[in-house]
């Protein structure tokens, strides 16, 4: 392998080529939640952890969640509950970033998640978490989501910050 990229690749397709087992499919919605911060003016994303005796203990990640309300619930919605959810914020949802797919629950369910760019409205709301994490952080470079995510999550978040310069949101 050339480099991390071409690994995580070349992982995700042998992992995704083991889905014989796979029972159910389900979206997912992720909310790469932005504000900027007051002195500075630079753009942070909110990353929470996930509690030490969740399935994934300890893993830094966006709020995001399965769409499960139905065949008729869309990813918007699902996206602003779950954000509601996970850590009790409002916000305008910017610009849609990407998906990815992954198999989970021991190789019984694919989920496809949709990533999305929001801004924190009002700015000044305070995170409250739910149970299933146990702490946050605002981050606003390159160098710290290298540090905390892996992965897909790290390119979400890559991604999210250089659109947020692009659009200028």
């Amino acid at each position: 392998m050339q480099n991390r990229k071409e690994l995580k690749q070349f992982l995700k397709e042998v992992l995704m080529s083991y889905d014989k087992d796979v029972e159910t499919e389900v979206n997912v919605a992720g909310a790469i939640i932005y504000r900027f911060n007051h002195e500075e003016k630079i753009p942070e994303i909110l990353m929470i952890r996930r509690s030490p005796d969740d399935k994934w203990p300890d893993i830094w990640e966006f709020p995001r969640g399965k769409c499960d309300r139905g065949p008729k619930e869309k990813i918007i919605d699902c996206l602003k509950r779950e954000g509601g959810e996970e850590v009790g914020l409002k916000f305008k949802v910017i610009a849609y970033l990407n998906k990815y797919t992954y198999v989970a629950d021991k190789g019984k369910r694919r989920s496809t998640q949709y990533n999305f760019l929001c801004k924190l409205l009002p700015p000044d709301q305070e995170v409250r978490l739910s149970k299933e994490h146990s702490e946050y952080k605002w981050i606003s470079g390159k160098g710290q989501v290298d540090l905390m995510a892996a992965g897909e999550i790290e390119d979400t978040l890559n991604l999210g910050l250089q659109r947020i310069v692009e659009l200028n949101v």
